[in-house]
């Protein structure tokens, strides 16, 4: 029997979003009639023909009143795709953008590290492109952002992004993940405890871990809590960490974020012994499988989730609204570098 083809094989040779070949299939005026008619061309071709289910689905849906959602999504990014809060950013973003389409709506991506996106400009061509809902990436974003009409977009960022405005945020759970860790930890003897922060973690962040980090260690009176945090400068050389960590000799080590593990080496320190090493959040591919707490699809998704809920409300952004934080629990992973 001849496989049946699927809206994403059409995708695929369209170079489109799913989301956007389900509009085409249904006539919808989301998108351009020249774009419409080809995708549509290309699934005579192809000889797509819909699914039976799914259309008797749609039919139920239709009599039982659920209403389809459909709505155009941007992402703004701040800076070129080659900076590496960007590509950092990406991991979240694909997560974000899958579970958007399968809500129905098709997502576009801006960068606007440059002054051929001025606010004003950038504002007309979301407009123009009927975007109702904006993903704000990670970034350094330039002063004159701030005079973008942000009440006329449901917006929606992550804990990384702060515009000094009332936008709501998803945000990896650190109080949980820290509770976590240091539950992991209880079963082994080790009682020198130190802490790494990343230079760029934003101060709302570093305020999280450091309360969580900080109760944590009072709960257990057998901890020493006398090590200074380390504070961690992307691209440095071993020369810093070295001296830090033969000062405090710390024989377990929690880190923000994941560092290269050559880093470590060149600084003289090992894992999982002499020294245990744990990470309070990975979301990226590293050269070592470290042991600690991901947050793998659950913030893209949850900002997904919650950038629809606010689209489907009319929830735009008032400057009288107090932003919302909603924050998500990672998974704890079984590393190499805490050992057994």
């Amino acid at each position: 029997m001849k496989q049946r083809v699927s809206q994403k094989q059409i995708a695929e040779a369209c170079q489109v979003s799913v989301a956007t070949v389900s509009y085409a299939l249904r006539n919808s005026r989301h998108i351009s009639v020249s774009t419409r008619e080809q995708i549509q061309k290309v699934a005579h071709e192809l000889g797509y023909r819909p699914d039976p289910s799914l259309s008797s689905l749609a039919a139920k849906k239709r009599r039982s009143g659920q209403t389809p959602f459909y709505a155009s999504v941007g992402v703004l990014h701040p800076n070129p795709k080659s900076s590496r809060a960007t590509q950092l950013f990406n991991i979240h973003s694909r997560h974000f953008k899958e579970k958007m389409e399968d809500l129905g709506c098709s997502v576009s991506e801006f960068q606007v590290d440059s002054n051929r996106y001025r606010p004003e400009r950038l504002a007309q061509i979301l407009r123009t492109r009927g975007i109702r809902g904006i993903l704000l990436g990670w970034g350094q974003w330039p002063d004159s952002i701030r005079s973008f009409p942000w009440h006329e977009f449901a917006v929606i960022s992550t804990e990384r992004t702060d515009l000094g405005y009332a936008i709501d945020k998803v945000s990896m759970n650190h109080f949980h993940a820290l509770d976590s860790i240091f539950d992991r930890l209880d079963a082994f003897p080790e009682s020198r405890y130190g802490l790494i922060l990343h230079d760029d973690c934003p101060a709302k962040t570093e305020s999280h871990i450091m309360g969580a980090y900080h109760a944590n260690l009072y709960e257990r009176k057998n901890l020493e809590s006398d090590i200074p945090p380390y504070r961690y400068k992307l691209n440095e050389g071993p020369t810093r960490l070295r001296a830090w960590y033969q000062a405090h000799k710390p024989d377990v080590i929690i880190s923000h974020r994941a560092i290269e593990a050559s880093l470590f080496q060149d600084a003289g320190i090992t894992f999982p012994a002499p020294t245990r090493l744990v990470i309070i959040e990975i979301d990226e591919a590293t050269d070592l499988e470290f042991s600690g707490i991901y947050t793998e699809a659950t913030l893209g998704q949850t900002t997904a989730q919650l950038l629809a809920r606010k689209m489907r409300t009319h929830e735009m952004k008032r400057e009288s609204n107090r932003a919302e934080l909603t924050l998500v629990n990672g998974i704890w992973h079984d590393g190499v570098s805490l050992g057994s």
